[in-house]
């Protein structure tokens, strides 16, 4: 046998090749299309993932506020109305923040940007100079005689300016003696 083919397999080898023609041009196409919707599908994620991600941030600095407010009114006395903050974190320089009054026993403070419950901080470290509104209701109980013998104290932090719904963070804390 000499390493020629027999003209009868030469015509089997050359219809055996014919039928291997590969992709056609439509479905190439339509391959192309299924990638392409699935990439746009995927890069419409992108702006939306980013958008989350600042607002998870925000409301992480708006907590971390939040926190802060609350352990400086836990810290007030019991017995006193206002306080100020010498370093202007927790109320602003130069200002008296209220605490509750307790000649109005379970009558809870303004929340309202008024009467020495909020202030706007701005973060010293957040390179774009956000502003966070920081608001807080004091809730004082006084037993049969008058004297204070326990607030409750609700804080609520969100950053101002944001371009989708936001929800302050709010804390809710009870102080008694």
């Amino acid at each position: 046998m000499s390493g020629r083919l027999h003209p009868k397999q030469m015509r089997t080898a050359a219809a055996w090749r014919g039928d291997e023609r590969g992709f056609t041009l439509v479905e190439m196409l339509m391959a192309t299309v299924i990638v392409v919707v699935g990439l746009v599908a995927v890069a419409q994620l992108v702006p939306t993932s980013i958008m989350m991600n600042a607002n998870n941030r925000n409301d992480g600095t708006a907590l971390v506020i939040a926190q802060r407010q609350m352990e400086a009114l836990r810290a007030v006395p019991l017995t006193a109305t206002t306080f100020t903050d010498p370093s202007g974190l927790t109320c602003p320089l130069s200002t008296t923040c209220s605490v509750g009054d307790p000649s109005q026993s379970g009558v809870v403070g303004t929340q309202d940007p008024a009467g020495g419950y909020w202030f706007a901080y701005t973060d010293p470290n957040d390179p774009a100079g956000a502003v966070n509104d920081v608001r807080w209701a004091v809730v004082t109980v006084t037993n049969g005689a008058g004297a204070v013998t326990g607030r409750r104290i609700i804080v609520g932090a969100f950053r101002r300016g944001m371009k989708t719904l936001t929800y302050p963070v709010s804390l809710d804390t009870m102080v008694s003696k």
